[in-house]
């Protein structure tokens, strides 16, 4: 199907989007929506989505269906009106596979729109900003929302049911004692640490556990201190409000090139042959001679962070929302953590602006440069 046919588009009134996935995907597919009503300003535009409630009060929107449980879509866009679904898979996109195009990108391109830009946007009415303000005034500490595990929910709230839920998953889950250490290190530097996730997932000790629905989650993110990270739903939700929250995001087995964000402070351990390989769910599945899922043969040492590094990059994100700091972070340097180097940029030849060395912008030039891991270094 090709969705730019202006002929056949022309036939339809309603343009039906299909979101699968989990909440981050479709916290990102508010971009999408934006980029489809701006190609398509006088079509109505339906989501019919895995996590509905991030579409509503959505102004590009004028209906959004649970996909669990559609109520009368064939009576109201099929039978009484003319409507084109519009379902892809942007994981399986060539730009995407190859790391030279972001997620939402790739999402727009196989629709036939042109993007309207990476950042994603969820829509709140006055009540609701105003209860994450009321939550947080309870608090005698600013509150930082620290994310470390992700995807599955465990079947039951223990170990053995946390291991089985992320074998199935990509690797980007940090380990439980690092999640302890990073939680009493924020609760040393006086913050409160807000826990975002499943009641069966791990939950550090000395830590609020935030258990709330989506929306009252994404709601906090722009009053609270600062955000820790890895890629899941959080990440996504910091994003919504473009910089306004520090937010530290750790990488594993997914790529911040196509999946994250530029205004993020982005961490990735490039330890192993294959690095952010999104394996075992990356396109098609990978399976073993066995018969088993794969399992990675690096014992998942991608997400195998110290709690001080972690802690490290934290404090230089937080001290970058100070006003008048010309500090200059002494990991800026570091290969390892694909940080822009100062020192390689006064080297480059390309490099005549020095405006490759600002923080999200990748270096256009070669040789002893390290590189930015940011959604802004993919290939144009």
């Amino acid at each position: 199907m090709q969705y730019n046919d202006k002929n056949t588009l022309s036939l339809c009134s309603k343009l039906v989007l299909v979101v699968t996935g989990g909440i981050g995907r479709n916290i990102m597919g508010t971009a999408v929506v934006r980029a489809l009503k701006k190609a398509w300003p006088k079509k109505d535009i339906v989501v019919m989505a895995g996590c509905p409630e991030v579409f509503g009060k959505n102004p590009n929107i004028q209906r959004v269906h649970n996909m669990g449980r559609p109520s009368y879509i064939y009576e109201d866009y099929f039978q009484k009106n003319k409507s084109m679904v519009m379902s892809v898979e942007p994981y399986q996109h060539l730009e995407y596979t190859l790391r030279t195009k972001h997620f939402i990108d790739c999402w727009c391109d196989l629709l036939g729109i042109e993007p309207a830009g990476i950042e994603p946007e969820v829509y709140y009415n006055l009540s609701e900003v105003e209860m994450a303000k009321d939550y947080l005034s309870k608090f005698d500490k600013p509150m930082v929302l620290f994310q470390h595990q992700g995807g599955k929910v465990p079947e039951e709230p223990n170990k053995k049911a946390r291991l089985i839920a992320k074998s199935g998953m990509y690797k980007r889950n940090l380990p439980e004692n690092v999640a302890q250490q990073v939680t009493d290190g924020l609760i040393e530097r006086g913050y409160m640490v807000g826990s975002v996730g499943h009641p069966n997932q791990f939950l550090p000790k000395g830590a609020e556990q935030v258990k709330f629905p989506i929306r009252a989650i994404v709601a906090l993110v722009p009053h609270v201190a600062g955000v820790l990270t890895i890629d899941s739903f959080l990440l996504h939700a910091s994003a919504c409000y473009k910089g306004v929250t520090p937010t530290v995001a750790l990488w594993g087995g997914t790529n911040p090139q196509v999946l994250g964000y530029p205004w993020h402070r982005n961490i990735v351990r490039q330890v192993c042959d294959t690095p952010m390989c999104h394996r075992p769910n990356s396109y098609l599945w990978d399976f073993e001679e066995s018969g088993f899922l794969w399992d990675c043969p690096h014992n998942d040492i991608c997400m195998n962070y110290k709690a001080e590094d972690i802690l490290k990059e934290f404090d230089i994100a937080m001290e970058k929302e100070k006003p008048n700091d010309s500090r200059k972070s002494e990991s800026d340097g570091r290969k390892s953590e694909g940080r822009w180097s100062e020192e390689a940029n006064a080297k480059c030849p390309e490099s005549k602006d020095k405006s490759c060395g600002k923080e999200g912008v990748p270096c256009n030039g070669k040789g002893e440069l390290t590189e930015k891991i940011s959604a802004n270094s993919r290939a144009n």
